[in-house]
């Protein structure tokens, strides 16, 4: 599931750069969020309702999954789009790549299920190693000039971390109807935003960007939810935050398949580092087994 989340996540990258040259940025995001919490409301559907959902949701939980929504979409939106702005994309991947590390130090005050342990620790460090090799020949190196730009990119980071914490405060009954109900509450203020600064119906709407835009909406941000936060409740959100390890590999191979672009022993490299960080997470879980 870890692997088929980097692929989507990897590769959303290439219906992306269609979508943006036809919509603003927060009017792609903003349909994608529409668009993934129509496909749950449709896949839910089908799923018969527990017994523990019955009932009205508690105002506890709503809180929380309005939070999981502010950290997950809305405000990460803002911080990575407009840092990016001044800011290579080596240095955006090397920053989000940091998600793991980031989500590791919340764990340990945040009380999840799955308290920090040696492997884990090992895990993220060896990860962020495999993206740094990876980026790093980019260039792009980070200056004054651009430093409140990077700084909006890292609060970016932040708010994933944040939000991978607080899905442990969920119940793990339903994700399907919880991821639901969080991209419900995303979509209000980023579609109040695209609608006051963007006035999507003055726009050209293509049928290469509109195509885009469902993909990116219905396996982005609905199938692509479902399966991170799935993972959250099964393994925690320090393992779950690995996917951000495999995301940027995915779009290096996806670049080689689809564009024609070189793989060197740098990306070998780096995609070694990576299979290491997930091998070494599993650890924990394989000595346990032969004992």
């Amino acid at each position: 599931m870890l692997l088929g989340l980097g692929l989507i996540w990897g590769g959303q990258f290439l219906f992306n750069a269609q979508a943006v040259k036809d919509f603003p940025p927060i009017t792609v995001t903003a349909i994608r969020v529409l668009l993934g919490a129509l496909t749950l409301s449709l896949a839910s559907c089908f799923v018969p309702e527990g017994s523990g959902r019955r009932g009205k949701r508690s105002w506890s939980v709503a809180i929380v999954l309005g939070l999981i929504a502010l950290f997950e979409a809305v405000l990460p939106l803002f911080f990575v789009t407009w840092g990016q702005q001044h800011v290579a994309s080596s240095i955006t991947a090397v920053v989000v790549g940091g998600v793991p590390i980031i989500t590791l130090l919340f764990s340990l005050f945040m009380g999840g299920r799955h308290n920090f342990t040696v492997y884990s620790g090992l895990s993220v460090l060896v990860g962020f190693l495999g993206i740094v090799v990876l980026v790093a020949p980019s260039g792009g190196g980070m200056n004054n000039q651009s430093l409140v730009y990077e700084l909006a990119i890292f609060m970016g980071a932040i708010c994933f971390a944040i939000g991978l914490n607080l899905w442990e405060r969920v119940p793990h009954d339903e994700p399907i109807r919880s991821t639901r109900d969080m991209l419900w509450m995303a979509s209000v203020p980023l579609t109040v935003a695209a609608l006051v600064l963007d006035k999507p119906w003055s726009l050209h709407w293509s049928l290469e960007g509109v195509l885009s835009l469902i993909l990116l909406g219905t396996l982005g941000s609905g199938a692509a939810y479902l399966m991170y936060v799935s993972l959250v409740h099964r393994n925690g959100p320090v393992f779950t935050s690995l996917s951000n390890f495999i995301v940027p590999m995915v779009g290096v191979v996806l670049g080689v398949a689809v564009r024609g672009e070189a793989f060197g022993a740098r990306q070998g490299w780096a995609l070694a580092l990576i299979v290491a960080a997930l091998a070494i997470n599993e650890m924990r879980g394989l000595i346990k087994v032969k004992a």
